[in-house]
């Protein structure tokens, strides 16, 4: 709650103040109310404000009103009385730890208990009855043996020594909300699932309907099934991607938004549709959260990839780029999604070429932000690591998201072993001397030109790294680097710049391939530790 011109937010109204310094009263004012030397005990108890003399006193008057004051006692009171009735009636309680924050914040003296509904509407998906619960009625669901019970949890806040009328109340609150879930599941169950409409509901301003969401989903998805070569038909493809909105016209995601797509796939198996496809419109969603579950098949995979990537790629034609904290279509948490997507099923993705094939039908898209913004998300994915080892990989110019993911963490690796600041000042100066070399020349080295025995060496051994075949890049960045030797011996006993043009590029060019070599996974001077 916010109000006034107050930018904090509270549980509740802040409706009186008391600050006092010793024993004394501090003249205050905070959030529009004025200390004064007077407190409020729970309502049950008194509801008349009471007079406070000292800080003794304080303490004394809010634990005889039934006021238990500090935050870490009330979740203990309530965490004690879960794990008492969990062993007494031999069930689970199902802890959220949001719901726990505000059952802890609105209460002044907790106490769970258990009530029951009628075991009819266990009938419905648990997904609805536990949302209900939770959203409605700040009710936690129980479990047994893995599964929902026809109980539930409720905190109450009273006063008494006989909860059977608490315990009650809140059965007869909950049964109408059951009741019409079940009534709204029915009906959706009874008319089917069907896309008729979604022409209808605006996806967003200059970007049509739902139903032209789909079409584009459906084109991208396409372009990903040929690209990956998933072990899945096509047509259950399509028909995922079809019937991935038709929830939205349902009774049960109207009052539940929060369902969709979980409501699609229940829908989609009761109308017959095989399992994959229904997986797919289930998980259409995910990941939905930074611990959130990933899509279990190739397919469902597919199917959240095209959502995401059209909704990025969509609003990017429009203009809606995401600033500072600012982000309402959630595209961040979009390409976080990209991200462990294409990772958890070894999709290659990259940043510049994907992006640009799946981008040619759509209009007005600066490709340079959204290629911007989408490797901003991926620094962001890799936040545990230092992030001058992520600008080093992305120096290389890698922009395949897995490539990217291996060489970070195979630069990480290296760069957290011990001794590695003694290469780092070796191959800096590799850098250095090559900065005005065009790399992307194929850099000849003729032996014919060698003087010094070092140089030989170092090239000879050199070779022998390039002609390796490595089974990861951990393995071919510390040969690399390995190199560390010769080329200190190099640097020791050879003059590069000698007045011979010849010998001199020679030379240059033959530090020059250490360090092209190693620019294919990581630009090794920008990593500073």
């Amino acid at each position: 709650m916010r109000w006034g011109s107050a930018s904090e937010s509270f549980i509740r109204p802040i409706r009186w103040l008391n600050v006092m310094l010793g024993d004394k009263l501090v003249d205050a004012s905070l959030y529009g109310v004025k200390s004064s030397m007077t407190t409020f005990v729970h309502r049950i108890s008194n509801f008349e404000a009471l007079e406070v003399s000292c800080v003794k006193d304080y303490f004394s008057i809010l634990k005889n009103g039934g006021v238990t004051l500090f935050t870490d006692k009330r979740r203990e009171n309530i965490l004690n009385d879960f794990k008492v009735l969990q062993k007494e009636q031999g069930v689970v309680i199902e802890i959220d730890e949001e719901l726990l924050d505000e059952v802890v914040a609105i209460t002044e003296n907790p106490t769970a208990l258990l009530g029951s509904f009628d075991e009819e509407f266990l009938r419905l998906p648990s997904e609805v009855i536990i949302t209900s619960m939770k959203e409605h009625q700040r009710y936690f669901p129980v479990f047994k043996d893995g599964k929902l019970i026809n109980k539930f949890c409720v905190v109450s806040n009273a006063l008494t020594n006989d909860f059977s009328k608490v315990i009650e109340g809140n059965e007869k609150v909950l049964r109408p909300r059951l009741a019409d879930g079940l009534f709204f599941y029915d009906n959706d169950l009874k008319n089917g699932l069907s896309t008729a409409g979604l022409e209808k509901v605006a996806f967003f301003k200059g970007l049509g309907s739902v139903a032209d969401k789909i079409e584009r989903e459906t084109k991208i998805a396409n372009k990903l099934y040929d690209m990956y070569k998933i072990h899945a038909s096509k047509e259950d493809l399509n028909r995922a991607v079809e019937l991935a909105k038709a929830d939205l016209m349902s009774e049960m995601v109207y009052e539940f938004t929060e369902l969709q797509g979980l409501m699609g796939g229940y829908y989609a198996t009761a109308a017959g549709e095989n399992a994959v496809v229904a997986t797919a419109i289930t998980e259409q969603y995910l990941p939905d959260g930074e611990d959130s579950a990933l899509p279990s098949t190739q397919m469902s995979a597919i199917v959240a990839m095209s959502l995401k990537l059209d909704t990025l790629l969509a609003l990017f034609s429009v203009n809606q780029i995401p600033t500072g904290s600012r982000d309402p279509f959630a595209l961040r948490r979009a390409v976080n999604g990209l991200v462990r997507i294409t990772k958890e099923h070894g999709f290659a993705f990259d940043v510049v070429e994907t992006l640009a094939d799946l981008a040619s039908g759509y209009e007005n898209i600066d490709m340079q932000k959204l290629e911007s913004f989408f490797l901003e998300r991926v620094k962001q994915y890799f936040k545990g690591i230092n992030p001058s080892i992520i600008e080093a990989v992305l120096a290389s110019g890698e922009r395949e998201l897995l490539a990217l993911g291996k060489k970070i963490q195979a630069l990480n690796n290296i760069v957290n072993s011990e001794g590695f600041s003694e290469y780092s000042s070796t191959f800096k100066r590799v850098a250095n001397i090559t900065k005005d070399i065009d790399l992307s020349q194929r850099l000849h080295v003729n032996k014919c030109y060698f003087d010094e025995e070092a140089e030989a060496a170092l090239h000879k051994k050199y070779n022998e790294v390039v002609d390796t075949k490595f089974d990861n890049y951990e393995a071919e960045l510390d040969a690399l680097l390995g190199l560390k030797p010769e080329l200190d011996k190099f640097f020791e006993d050879v003059m590069v710049n000698v007045e011979d043009e010849a010998v001199k590029n020679n030379r240059k060019f033959l530090v020059a391939s250490v360090y092209k070599s190693i620019l294919k996974i990581a630009d090794i001077k920008e990593v500073s530790v």
